[in-house]
Order: C-alpha cells, then structure tokens, then sequence
C-alpha cells in the first residue's frame, strides 16, 4: 500500500484518512492495545462526568417528583393504521384491557365500517372504504367511551 502520510506508531500506521493498519500481512488481536498505548496517558481521553442526582425526576419515590404528563385519554384505542390484511383498509391497535368488549360489534353497526375481524388480542382490522385514519380512530374512542 502506498500512502502520501501515515503516522507509525510501533507495528501500527495510520493513513491520512486516520484509518489505522498494522504494518504486514498479520493483524493481530492486540491493534487497539497497540493504539490507545501510542496516544498516551489514559487520563486524557477520561470522560467529563457531572454529578447526577440520585432519582429520575417524575419516578415514584423521588422526594422531588416532577408533576407528570396528563393522562391521554384514547378510551383503550392507542392507534389507526393501514392494514395489511387483504380485504380491510384499517386496523385499530386495542389495548384489551381497557376498551369494552363490545366494541368490535359497536364499530360494525358504525355508518363507517362495513365489517370488522380481530387479529390476536390487540388489532381490530376494519373494511372502512373512504374513512381518513383520524376519522376512524376519533369513531372508535367514541364508540368505547359510550
């Protein structure tokens, strides 16, 4: 290899690019030993490390908690998708523990929704031609807090 500059630091050179490489054909397990020994005390490469407090701020147990974020309130319904599942525009992400279980039978009776299929626990997928993914979700928060 030939290059304009390299820097040889015993059995290790360093192109202009700083890509380092050790001299020969060998490459040995030792190249970065080899290299952090040629840069120097240790000392000068130490990480500036700040103090931190000892609790997250906001976490339960923290003398000095931060008020939290509001609850969102999406009534169980977390999410509107495209889905993939041929035949149905739509999938609804559930959270099965909080929305009602009737919910899958409120959506199909919706002017929106021509018909309904679980997939798992946690994804409704809809055939709802012509509905925006806003539409459908603001639809099925209403129909699970109803």
């Amino acid at each position: 290899m030939q290059w304009k500059k390299r820097l040889m630091c015993g059995r290790i050179a360093v192109d202009e690019t700083g890509m380092a490489m050790t001299r020969g054909d060998d490459e040995t397990p030792e190249v970065l030993d080899q290299v952090a020994r040629g840069l120097g005390e240790a000392r000068e490469f130490e990480p500036d490390v700040a103090e931190q407090p000892a609790g997250l701020p906001g976490r339960r147990g923290d003398r000095e908690a931060s008020p939290g974020a509001a609850p969102i309130d999406d009534a169980g319904v977390l999410d509107c998708g495209t889905s993939r599942r041929g035949g149905f525009t739509h999938v609804l992400w559930l959270d099965r523990g909080a929305t009602p279980e009737g919910l899958a039978h409120s959506l199909e009776l919706s002017p929106l929704v021509a018909r309904v299929e679980w997939e798992g626990t946690e994804l409704l997928h809809v055939e709802a031609p012509g509905a925006s993914h806003g539409d459908l979700l603001a639809e099925a928060r209403r129909l699970a807090r109803s």
